[in-house]
């Protein structure tokens, strides 16, 4: 969406998906011009075989559409996962990034949502799983439900998913953090399960200059949650990446 010569490249999670992203995006495309792939983490055939084994493959994939755009100035805002992948991609490029948005972020500490057992594709487990994600219930609706239950029931799928999980919890970027040197803006849910809000403070201590604004009653995706005000707080940051506009 969008115009304008600055663009925010937003990536969704795990369980997240680019509508996620919408009204956040509908309202900075009146100044800026705003894209949230979907990331090759869906349930699509082929991806215990084929698809990605580790962080550093998606964020190469980001890459790659970011090349192929032609983006020069550009602010990156990620959600758990799509947190950690921006997280890798401005650690190994410094310099291209203007900004960096984390949302819930992975890559210090995340909860394992399985309690270390395996993924059981219930509706019950599956209604369990998104309320310890989401604090607002009135989220977890039926169709939520059925539309993940209908997905693990591959187990292709659902193997995917655990092996990307476990890449996911084994790239931790404690030691990477400080080498960060770019504007950062950390949103966090108050009520965050996930990654709770000490995770959120510890992000905080290792970038420098990183500014940590709460949302309180929001879970793990705020973006998902609190869009309204979620786009406030990114709406001011970005005057910090893009002086100009």
């Amino acid at each position: 969406m969008g115009q304008g010569h600055h663009t925010i490249v937003f990536l969704h999670g795990l369980f997240g998906t680019p509508q996620h992203w919408l009204p956040i995006m509908s309202d900075l495309a009146k100044r800026y011009r705003v894209l949230a792939p979907q990331l090759p983490i869906d349930n699509q055939p082929g991806r215990r075989r084929t698809g990605i084994r580790s962080v550093e493959e998606l964020s190469n994939v980001v890459e790659d559409l970011v090349e192929d755009l032609g983006l020069q100035r550009y602010v990156m805002c990620g959600n758990s996962l799509g947190g950690l992948v921006s997280i890798d991609m401005c650690v190994r490029h410094p310099g291209r990034a203007a900004g960096l948005v984390l949302a819930g972020s992975a890559g210090l500490y995340e909860r394992n949502l399985t309690n270390g057992g395996r993924l059981r594709p219930s509706r019950e487990f599956i209604r369990a799983t998104a309320s310890d994600i989401l604090y607002n219930k009135k989220l977890v609706t039926d169709q939520l439900v059925n539309k993940w239950h209908d997905a693990f029931r591959d187990r292709d799928y659902v193997r995917f998913v655990l092996r990307l999980s476990r890449a996911t919890r084994d790239r931790n970027v404690n030691d990477e953090l400080p080498k960060l040197k770019l504007p950062t803006l950390l949103i966090w849910g108050r009520n965050d399960e996930v990654t709770p809000p000490s995770v959120a403070e510890v992000f905080q201590s290792r970038i420098d200059g990183a500014q940590l604004r709460f949302i309180d009653q929001c879970g793990h995706a705020p973006n998902w949650e609190q869009p309204a005000a979620f786009t406030v707080m990114l709406r001011e940051f970005l005057r910090c990446c893009f002086p100009q506009s």
